[in-house]
């Protein structure tokens, strides 16, 4: 029973080493068949603990520049989502104009729209299908 209570920080050791790995494998799949070291070397690092302490980094500069932006949406008070074109996205305030805008489009223009809401404010947008 020590030995087993022993080796468990190695064995949750080992499964965060494997976790970490894997979840980048996931979520960039085009490094999906890289080894673990290929990721490594991707990464321009040498060890797990410094592909660790990179990808803190690049979390905390993320999570500035996402506060930055909020900050700025909240001073300018309006929404500034872009089309793929490049123009900004009408804001529907209410989730109801936005449905009957559906139901418009579909019936005049025979154009199906998705509903979503916006990211940054509070609202709804339209897409194309």
């Amino acid at each position: 029973m020590n030995l087993k209570k022993s080796l468990k920080p190695i064995k949750n050791k080992l499964q965060n080493k494997n976790r970490l790995y894997h979840t980048i494998k996931r979520l960039y799949t085009h490094l999906s068949e890289l080894s673990n070291e290929e990721i490594l070397d991707y990464y321009n690092v040498n060890s797990l603990k410094e592909l660790e302490e990179h990808i803190e980094h690049i979390k905390e500069i993320l999570k500035k520049q996402t506060q930055n932006h909020k900050e700025e949406r909240e001073e300018l008070g309006g929404c500034f989502c872009v089309d793929s074109r490049g123009d900004f996205k009408y804001l529907y305030e209410h989730k109801k104009k936005a449905l009957k805008q559906i139901d418009y489009s579909m019936k005049i223009k025979c154009v199906k729209l998705i509903l979503y809401a916006c990211p940054f404010h509070r609202g709804w947008h339209l897409s194309k299908i």
